[in-house]
Parts: C-alpha cells; sequence; structure tokens
C-alpha cells in the first residue's frame, strides 16, 4: 500500500456494519484499501447475524489493512452493528460506511479533511449510481432522483457519512430506527451539513420491484423519524426540501421537455414507495438483493472481444441483422462522447430504426457506412425486440430526437459548442434557439442549412467545410435524413477530427417545434411510428406499411431463429 506523503497522517476509525455481505465485502473493502492515508485509520467490520462467509471474507483483508478488526454479532441488525463498532473504535472522525458501497479515489482524505475542525459537524463525498445492469425505468428513476438538490447537496446518508469528534458527542447510542443516516442527518442543521471532496458509488437495484422495495425503506425512514421529536427530526425542514425537489423537477421539464418520461417515473415510483411503506410489511428487511449479485454483461458472441485487446472507449454490441448495435444506455453514449471528447478524440453517431436497417440490408456501400461510425444505437423499439427475442438484449431505445437533447444538456454543462447541420431554411436556427434557451450554457458554435444535393457542389462543400474550421464545434447534429447524413459526416471528420457528429435526421425539426413528437407512452410501446404515419399518411404509407412492416416482421423472425441456434 503506498500513502500520499502530503497526506498528514490523522487518527480516524471507520466502522461497516456488515450482514450478509461476502459477495460485496471485497469490492468495499479492496476500494478502501486504496485511500490514501488508511494506515492511519482503524476499520471495524461487524459481521451481524451473518449466515455467510462474512467475517472470513473481512479477515482476508488484515495483511492490507493492519488495523482492521472484525467483530460478530449473533443478531442481525444495523443499529446494533453500529453501536458494536462505536464501541470498538478509537479514532475520529468517525466514518460509517455500508459494505455495498465503494469509496471513489481520495473519498477518505477528504472526509477526514472536512471534519477536522473542532465544531460539530457532519460530512458525506457527492454520491454517484451505478445503473449498468439497471432496467430502462431504474435508469430513469436515479437520472432524476441524481441531479435534485437533496442528492446534490448536503445529503448525509445513502452508504457513507462521517461526524466530527464534538459532533458524534451530539447523540448518544443509535436510536432503533431504520434510517439511522436520516437519524444523524437530522441532528445537525444545515450549515453543519457539508459534501467532501471525492465521491462513492452506489449500485442501483436491477428491477424496479428491488427499487420499489428500496425506496419504500426510506420512506418507512422518513415517517418514523418525523414520529418522534426527540430524535431531530424538528432540525429539517422537510416541507422545505420537497418544495426544492418539487421546483427542481419543474424547471428540468421546461429545460429539456423530453425528459418528461424519466421525470414520470421518478414521481410514480417514490409515490408507490411511499404508499409500500405505509401499508406493506413492516417486518420485512427491504434492502436491494439483485445489485449484489454479480453483473454478467450480455453481448452476442460474434462481436465479443478481449479485454487486453480493447482500445480505450471501445464498446461492446449485439449484432442485429448483422449490424453491431451498442450495449449502451442513453446516459452512457452522452458519457461516452465527452469522455472522447476529453481525450480529443472524435467519432459518428447513426441512429438506425426499422427502415434504415431495411435500407441497409440491400446497400453495396453498408460495410463502409457501418464501419465509419463508432457507435451504432438503436432509435427503434423493433431493434429493441428483436435483441431481447434473441437473447442478448439492448438497455434501451435510444432516439435521435432525444439523444441531441441529452448531448446538448451536457455541452450546457460542460462549456461545449453545438453546430446543426441541414433541415428546412429557418429550421437549425430555430432549433438552436431552442437550445440555447433550454440548455444554458450550450455554445452554439454555428448553423447552416445548404440547398438540396450541395454535397456535389464543389463550391458548396468548400463553404461549408470553412465554416466548420473556422466554429471548432465539438458536437454536429446533421440532419438530412439517412444515408445522406452518414456518408456527408464521414466526409466531414477529417475536416474536424477531435468532433462528434450525430446523424440525426427530423431531430431538429422537433427541436425547432415544427413537427410534434408522439406522447411519452406512445413512444414506450413502440407506437411513435403509427403517430407520424397519421400526420403525414401520404409521404409515410407506403413506406411504413409496403415497405418497412414486412421487412419489421422479418428482423424479429430472424432474431427467434438465432435464439433457437444460440441455445443449440
Amino acid at each position: 500500500m503506498t500513502v500520499a506523503e502530503d497526506f498528514a497522517p490523522t487518527q480516524a476509525s471507520v466502522v461497516i456494519p456488515a450482514h450478509n455481505e461476502a459477495e460485496v465485502l471485497p469490492r468495499c473493502l479492496e476500494a478502501l484499501y486504496r485511500q490514501p492515508g488508511i494506515g492511519a485509520c482503524d476499520v471495524v467490520v461487524v459481521a451481524n447475524g451473518c449466515t455467510d462467509a462474512t467475517a472470513e471474507v473481512a479477515r482476508r483483508f488484515r495483511d492490507r489493512l493492519p488495523q482492521l478488526q472484525v467483530v460478530e454479532l449473533g443478531a442481525a441488525g444495523k443499529v446494533g452493528a453500529l453501536n458494536a463498532g462505536d464501541a470498538v473504535a478509537t479514532g475520529f472522525p468517525r466514518i460509517y460506511l455500508d459494505a455495498d458501497v465503494e469509496l471513489g479515489e481520495e473519498a477518505l482524505p477528504g472526509l477526514i479533511d472536512s471534519l477536522a475542525a473542532d465544531d460539530a459537524r457532519v460530512a458525506t463525498p457527492q454520491v454517484t449510481f451505478d445503473v449498468r445492469g439497471s432496467s430502462r425505468v431504474v435508469r430513469s428513476f436515479y437520472r432524476v432522483f441524481s441531479e435534485l438538490p437533496y442528492a446534490r447537496r448536503g445529503l448525509i446518508g445513502l452508504g457513507v457519512y462521517g461526524v466530527s469528534r464534538s459532533g458524534r458527542a451530539r447523540f448518544g447510542a443509535f436510536p432503533d430506527v431504520i434510517a439511522d443516516d436520516l437519524f444523524v442527518q437530522r441532528c445537525f442543521d444545515d450549515h453543519e451539513r457539508h459534501t467532501s471532496p471525492g465521491d462513492f458509488t452506489v449500485y442501483a437495484p436491477r428491477t424496479v420491484s428491488d427499487l420499489v422495495r428500496v425506496r419504500s425503506r426510506v420512506s418507512r425512514g422518513n415517517a418514523q423519524i418525523a414520529e418522534h421529536d426527540d430524535l431531530g427530526a424538528e432540525r429539517v425542514d422537510t416541507a422545505h426540501s420537497t418544495g426544492e425537489s418539487v421546483g427542481a423537477l419543474r424547471r428540468r421539464l421546461l429545460r429539456r421537455p423530453h425528459d418528461a418520461g424519466a421525470v414520470l417515473v421518478y414521481v410514480a415510483v417514490t409515490m408507490l414507495a411511499r404508499m409500500v411503506g405505509r401499508w406493506g410489511d413492516h417486518g420485512t428487511w427491504a434492502r436491494d438483493e439483485s445489485s449484489r449479485r454479480p453483473l454478467h454483461e450480455v453481448q452476442d458472441d460474434s462481436s465479443s472481444q478481449s479485454d487486453a485487446a480493447r482500445e480505450p472507449g471501445a464498446v461492446d454490441s449485439v449484432r442485429i441483422d448483422g449490424v453491431p448495435v451498442a450495449t449502451l444506455s442513453e446516459d452512457e453514449i452522452v458519457a461516452h462522447v465527452f469522455a472522447a471528447l476529453d481525450r480529443g478524440d472524435g467519432g459518428l453517431i447513426m441512429t438506425p430504426n426499422v427502415d434504415h436497417m431495411r435500407q441497409l440490408s440491400s446497400m453495396p456501400e453498408r460495410d463502409q457506412i457501418i464501419d465509419d461510425c463508432e457507435l451504432v444505437v438503436p432509435d427503434g423499439m423493433p431493434l429493441i425486440w428483436a435483441s431481447r427475442i434473441q437473447g442478448t438484449p439492448l438497455p434501451e431505445r435510444v432516439a435521435g430526437s432525444d439523444l441531441v437533447w441529452s448531448l446538448a444538456g451536457e455541452a450546457a454543462v460542460r462549456g461545449r459548442s453545438v453546430f446543426l447541420l441541414g433541415g428546412a431554411p429557418g429550421v437549425a436556427e430555430r432549433a438552436g434557439e431552442a437550445f440555447e434557451r433550454l440548455c444554458p450554457g450550450m455554445r452554439l458554435a454555428g448553423v447552416s442549412a445548404p440547398p438540396p444535393g450541395f454535397e456535389r457542389d464543389e463550391w458548396q462543400m468548400r463553404r461549408l467545410t470553412t465554416d466548420l474550421r473556422r466554429a471548432q464545434p465539438d458536437l454536429v447534429f446533421v440532419a438530412l435524413g439517412f444515408p445522406r447524413q452518414e456518408q456527408l459526416a464521414a466526409e466531414l471528420a477529417p475536416v474536424l477530427p477531435g468532433a462528434w457528429f450525430l446523424g440525426c435526421g427530423g431531430a431538429l425539426d422537433m427541436a425547432s417545434g415544427d413537427r410534434q413528437r408522439a406522447a411519452g407512452w406512445v413512444q414506450c410501446i413502440g407506437g411513435e411510428w403509427v403517430h407520424r404515419l397519421v400526420l403525414e399518411p401520404r409521404r409515410l404509407a407506403r413506406r411504413y406499411l409496403v415497405d418497412d412492416a414486412p421487412y419489421a416482421i422479418g428482423m424479429l423472425s430472424r432474431a427467434a431463429v438465432r435464439r433457437v441456434r444460440r441455445r443449440g
């Protein structure tokens, strides 16, 4: 173990209550071992009521954590484990760490530094949520929850918190309540609660039922503490925090109207969890077991590659009718793009739907178009259905009309720039105004709506490349229709080698308000094409009903055949 030389050795204690945590405890202790300054801390793991090898797993880390103590209790219960750990721990600040979370780099020194003052205070690092393997509904919930004021500042709990010596003196033994972290939070005024440097990871539930179970326990804990005036409940204005959350949700909808579905999911899960918390079985230990199981990423055998051969930024994919589709959620795509931008790497994103897949199937240049794309993401529910039928499920549909807003929103946060290319005259300008209004901080590098056939006009192309070189955008949204937009983006990529191009079809028409999207529930059931057909029957009837429908049926049938072959 290497301890940072500039970290002052401070005696502190880390208490870890662990009930049947043999599966995840190594991850927690390994991350703790990597923390600078851990050699100056004593670590107490309290295995309570365990029927697995939790205590044995903890003892294996004694070589790396020489001040590790393992306490075993016969009765299961987090409160009893916390009090038993306190009885053994000797140092301050006192840090309480759940066995199923993982401290990020520098989180422990950040906590210790934040709690070094003489005054009473409590602190926690910034929380991040790992939603790999979680269902789409769960990912939508945490996408909203992670950005609420309650989660971004002053949240004591969710798996990690620490108290100073004088702060710990504010209360005696932990009371017999469900939410120990909420109890501690409510023992301190707002100015005494701090967000310390560093972060920690909470592994999200995989299923909606597990999510509701976890959130119902939070709801029961809130209600339990609110019923006891002697537990410090008067220190926190819950009406104010609820009002802040409602205000944040309202601002999110105004800024990113395409997020209405995710906000609805958050509200629905929260209300359901409160109902379950109020009338459910209060004797059940409502913890999430799904995130404790190992995550096995499913991918198509023909597209797998070894970790040793994987290049930085490479992603897994599954093949649908021979097209490698990335196994990334919308949030993961945004993170992938901006991580590449930070490295100085550019790329091209294709968002195929059924019509695009049909066209690709008969194109001589099909392989070249696919090879030019760094990411191929599924803009169409039939692709999701096909992936599930063949046994290699994709995380979620990623519509180009949603992705433009997610990328623009992240560009606003990071101060990145966007160039809009394509659309009818005036569309790009109106879309740009909408992006600037709803994503304040995003820089609009420029707009261009060249006339039809411009890509065959040498003068027009020279003018466009000059504009792009002068603007130097980070993101270029190309709305020219498939496959023109992908082919043009591949041609322009050498002009901006560090930029990302997104072929987004009619997304600019929707962003500008010129074309209306289907309701969220219609999109979820794969009925957006019906909505568009009703709006433009003359233009789309042959495409959807004569050309695309038979191909979609064939694609799903071929997926079923591949599943049978995989089983064989």
